[in-house]
């Protein structure tokens, strides 16, 4: 089967259980089940599924809903099938996994150490395998639009969030006092905020929980001292707040500055799947949402895709000046590959950027020159970060030569500078990365 296509293996396994099934023609089949983040549920999956089922030339699809529950449904050659979608938070995702009452677990963050050691009867659910990036999101910290304040630092949104800045005019705004909006236990976006803002404790003085993101939208609109975050793409009407982190200007966020996931609430998501398990619509799915039709409903949905761009960056005035030059004379691609935490194996979205890079620059117009730029982490040896920032950019290097066939790349190395977080725990993971540039 190794020429057919993804389309063509698709029918033919499903032709195969059909014939294997004739008395079942007449059911209705289940091809799998997305349990997770409301983030990716509410409208993303949806779209996603009923793309797939097109792409299969599935005939009468139809969608029907009932809150954050969703069933796509179709016709697929003689047999009647069904997706069901339950979108209630991406905790949920990762149990409804481990009690197999879901085939792809939704999450609007990374799956955290305990929930890996929890279904580790499976396999890795933080390896490649299972862990599928489909999507780039941010958090937009919304405020009310009559609210003059138009910049913070995730220093002070720590400091507000925790009560130790309770009105809007000890930041230069309105005496009034500050309503911080949270979203519920279970949700991914709130896991995101607290991880990036708190290092991953919870804040609980003063906080209302809202239901979800609909109710943010809701209550910054009407409420002059609220505060909340959205995901990008239900932002589109409230103020967005510029937000400062480390060294770096203070930005809001915008389709390029997040998909080169500089911007400090810049989010990934993801589906999970079991690696102990085949089946083959699951994984014709998850090849489908990863593939430039996938991607391109994706970005349809408000998101932001993980197709590659190239981007005009403004120089840093403090830059070393060859990326200086660099800045001025070539554009960035939106793609930056990072690391496994702890560890210097490239992560489950570098490996399948590293194909992306590869269609991008065959299918150039243009002869390119590619400039691999290595960071490091904040280190007090400059010389040691000098070195590791080399390290990363040459392997990603060896794996396009090796496995991509492009070799013909330059190496910059620029150590610990321009570091994106100066949080301790986050650092190792957003500082050591690579930027790919082309000129």
């Amino acid at each position: 089967m190794g020429g057919l296509s993804m389309r063509a293996m698709v029918a033919a396994l499903l032709c195969c259980q059909l014939l294997m099934t004739p008395a079942l023609a007449a059911d209705k089949k289940t091809l799998f089940r997305l349990t997770g983040s409301n983030t990716i549920g509410a409208e993303l999956a949806p779209r996603l599924v009923k793309g797939y089922l097109h792409s299969l030339d599935a005939s009468d699809i139809q969608q029907r809903s009932e809150g954050e529950r969703h069933w796509i449904t179709a016709n697929l050659g003689a047999r009647a099938v069904e997706v069901p979608i339950v979108a209630l938070g991406s905790s949920t995702g990762f149990k409804a996994l481990d009690g197999d009452s879901a085939d792809i677990g939704m999450a609007s963050r990374k799956i955290k150490q305990k929930e890996v050691d929890m279904l580790t009867r499976f396999g890795n659910l933080a390896g490649a395998e299972a862990e599928h990036v489909i999507g780039l999101d941010a958090l937009v910290i919304a405020i009310h639009p009559s609210n003059p304040v138009g910049q913070l630092t995730i220093a002070q949104l720590r400091q507000i969030y925790s009560g130790e800045i309770s009105n809007w005019a000890e930041l230069g705004g309105a005496d009034l006092p500050i309503r911080p909006l949270h979203r519920d236990i279970e949700s991914g976006t709130r896991a995101t905020f607290d991880e990036e803002v708190f290092g991953g404790s919870r804040p609980t003085r003063g906080i209302y929980e809202v239901s979800g993101n609909a109710e943010t939208h809701q209550l910054v609109l009407r409420q002059p001292g609220a505060i909340g975050y959205l995901p990008f793409a239900d932002a589109g009407d409230v103020k967005k707040v510029a937000i400062k982190s480390a060294g770096l200007a203070a930005v809001v966020p915008d389709r390029g500055i997040i998909a080169t996931e500089d911007f400090p609430l810049t989010r990934r998501l993801y589906l999970y799947k079991n690696p102990s398990q085949f089946k083959p619509h699951v994984d014709s799915f998850l090849h489908f949402v990863e593939s430039p039709e996938g991607q391109k409903l994706v970005a349809e949905t408000g998101f932001i895709n993980l197709t590659p761009v190239a981007l005009k960056m403004s120089p840093y005035p403090n830059a070393p000046e060859a990326y200086r030059q660099l800045m001025e004379q070539g554009e960035r691609l939106s793609i930056s590959f990072r690391f496994a935490n702890g560890s210097s194996e490239l992560d489950s979205r570098a490996l399948k950027d590293l194909r992306r890079l590869e269609h991008y620059m065959d299918n150039a117009e243009r002869e390119l020159n590619l400039i691999l730029v290595g960071f490091s982490d904040q280190k007090s040896n400059s010389n040691i970060a000098d070195i590791i920032s080399r390290f990363r950019a040459l392997k990603v290097q060896g794996a396009l030569l090796r496995e991509h066939q492009l070799g013909d790349s330059k190496i910059l190395a620029l150590g610990a500078f321009a570091p994106l977080t100066v949080d301790s725990e986050q650092a190792p993971i957003k500082n050591s990365r690579v930027e790919v540039w082309i000129n």
